[in-house]
Order: structure tokens, then C-alpha cells, then sequence
């Protein structure tokens, strides 16, 4: 199993990139996004996520070995969920993400089926389907929060001032008092652009009821 692979990127191409690691170039699938996020970077390192998988179907043709790669693990965490969607395939799933991962998460959290519908391969039925399996799963991910950054360094929402886990817990407990799905993202990112540090969602909870008052 490849999980992450290193290297000099050579060319950029509509659907794939292509990886110097001596003595080899590697060819790597990759979403829209993430093209376009590296295109201007040709001559430099980056380090991608990826996932190995089998190009083909067994007993009708040739089998492709193919890597997939991202800049993020959050990035190809999603990826996955997104292809257990019954008619998203890989190439599918690569073209449809033209938006950060955190927007895409929000667009299906919030049922954004029209908006979601005029991604490349996806149409309205997929669009629902989308929202109907994924809608519950995605909450993480749309709470990510964007830093900046580059391909070499922390990327598509890393942060250093809560854990996953934290912020997750957060949003869950701000929820069961009443406050929407919206109301609790916002908070959320109010609180952590203040950059404390939050090591329990009772903290996080605490400085976000500490700034509404």
C-alpha cells in the first residue's frame, strides 16, 4: 500500500501529474483542485496523500495499476467517502472536486442540490444521491479550517490550535442546545481565528459563550 510519495513535480496535466522520485517518474491521478493548486509549482518538491488502486474490470480487459493523489489526508479521507456513492467512480470523483474540501462538505451538509448538480459528471440524480448518503458523514470536513500555505507545507485545513476531535465535539454539543448547522460552523471558526490554543470542546465552548457576551 503507497500512502504518501515524495518528489520532484515535472509536468502537470488536465487529469494527472507527473512525479520525478530518482530513478523513476511517476504518473498520479488528481482532483481539479489540486491541479490547480500545483500548477505553478513544476520544478519543485511536494509530498502527496495517495491511494493505490486497480484500473479495469477482471475478465474484459487490460488491469491498470493507478495511484491517486492529494495534498492533504483530510483531502483523501474524503475522497473515499465521496466514491462510496453509488455511480461516483474515481474519475468521477476526481473531476466533481473542483472546490476545497471543506466547501464541497458545506455545499452537502446544507443539500445544496442545484449547486452540486452543475459539477463536472455529476447532473441531479448523482446530486442527490450525494446528499442523501453523504449529508450526515460530512460534518468534519466542513468544519475544516483554510490556512495558508503550499503543497510542501500544511494545506486544506490543518491547524495547530484544536484537534479534530475537539472541534467535532464542539460542533456536536453546540447542536444539541439549538443552535443550527451554520450558527455552529460560524462560532467555531470565530473562535479559532483568536489562535488559543483548545485542548477540550468544554474550552472552545467556553471562549465561544465568553465572546457573544
Amino acid at each position: 500500500m503507497i500512502s504518501q510519495i515524495r518528489g520532484t513535480l515535472v509536468a502537470v496535466s488536465e487529469e494527472t501529474l507527473t512525479l520525478g522520485v530518482n530513478p523513476f517518474q511517476i504518473e498520479v491521478l488528481i482532483p481539479e483542485h489540486t491541479r490547480r493548486q500545483v500548477q505553478d509549482k513544476v520544478g519543485e518538491t511536494i509530498v502527496l496523500h495517495t491511494i493505490f488502486y486497480i484500473e479495469g474490470t477482471a475478465g474484459i480487459g487490460k488491469m491498470l495499476p493507478r495511484l491517486v493523489g492529494f495534498l492533504s489526508p483530510v483531502d483523501r479521507e474524503f475522497f473515499d467517502i465521496f466514491c462510496s456513492v453509488d455511480g461516483v467512480g474515481t474519475r468521477k470523483a476526481l473531476r466533481a472536486m473542483v472546490r476545497p474540501v471543506r466547501e464541497l462538505a458545506r455545499m452537502i451538509q446544507d443539500q445544496e442540490l442545484k449547486l452540486l448538480a452543475t459539477f463536472p459528471g455529476i447532473g441531479e440524480a448523482t446530486a442527490e444521491r450525494i446528499v442523501a448518503k453523504l449529508r450526515r458523514k460530512v460534518g468534519k470536513f466542513a468544519l475544516i479550517i483554510p490556512t495558508e500555505g503550499t503543497p510542501t507545507g500544511p494545506m486544506n485545513g490543518e491547524t495547530d490550535h484544536a484537534e479534530p476531535d475537539v472541534i467535532r465535539d464542539t460542533f456536536a454539543a453546540l447542536l444539541s442546545v439549538g443552535h443550527t448547522e451554520s450558527q455552529a460552523r460560524e462560532a467555531i471558526d470565530e473562535a479559532l481565528k483568536s489562535k488559543k490554543k483548545y485542548r477540550s470542546a468544554a474550552d472552545m465552548i467556553e471562549a465561544i459563550y465568553q465572546k457573544d457576551h
